[in-house]
């Protein structure tokens, strides 16, 4: 079962459409996460949402108690909010990028690009961005493995140790070419030792 913890955003039943392709999925609220359901879960998704990672500090405590023993996928925000938990920063970007449709230069061993090319069309909606130097406070199993190539910032990672994912961009948008591959990447990269 996939739990989809939702940060009350409109993106969030587009994305539980395509988990669903791979798995049950249940969507709770962030401040409704009964334990019982989050020990079932044998993936967790931190869905997009408003604001900025310090906006949802019961979220922040949440990945704290499960990184390492649920894998996790974050996106947008919960892309965020994991590398903020991880020890980076977010700060605001340059240009905000809100239903845009970019490319970004993926590493294809990655795990999460897996057969797919090195250029990857995406689907783009925040203001908020890593702010680069911070990445090397990161800890070194997290590895980023997509940037967008023209504003030189991380766009998605992963901790092959922990089982931890995030995607800066909306895997489930119609303006991301391969979004049900990329969950099927994570998903397979996450769930290969636990089935």
């Amino acid at each position: 079962m996939i739990l989809l913890v939702d940060h009350q955003d409109s993106f969030t039943r587009n994305l539980e459409h395509l988990l669903s392709r791979f798995d049950s999925v249940e969507v709770r609220d962030r401040l409704s996460l009964p334990a019982s359901l989050v020990n079932s879960a044998n993936f967790i998704v931190l869905s997009p949402g408003p604001g900025t990672p310090s906006d949802y500090p019961e979220t922040l405590e949440f990945t704290e108690k499960v990184k390492g023993k649920t894998p996790i996928l974050g996106i947008c925000l919960g892309f965020q909010l994991l590398l903020q938990s991880e020890g980076a920063r977010i700060v605001r970007q340059a240009q905000v990028l809100h239903g845009v449709e970019t490319e970004i230069a993926t590493v294809p061993s990655s795990m999460t690009y897996q057969g797919l090319p090195p250029l990857l069309r995406v689907g783009r909606y925040h203001s908020l961005q890593v702010e680069n130097k911070s990445i090397s406070e990161l800890p070194s199993s997290v590895h980023i493995t997509a940037h967008d190539p023209i504003r030189k910032v991380p766009v998605s990672f992963e901790d092959l140790e922990r089982k931890l994912f995030g995607l800066q961009y909306h895997p489930e948008s119609f303006l991301t070419s391969e979004g049900s591959t990329l969950i099927k990447n994570i998903r397979h990269a996450c769930l290969d030792e636990i089935g």
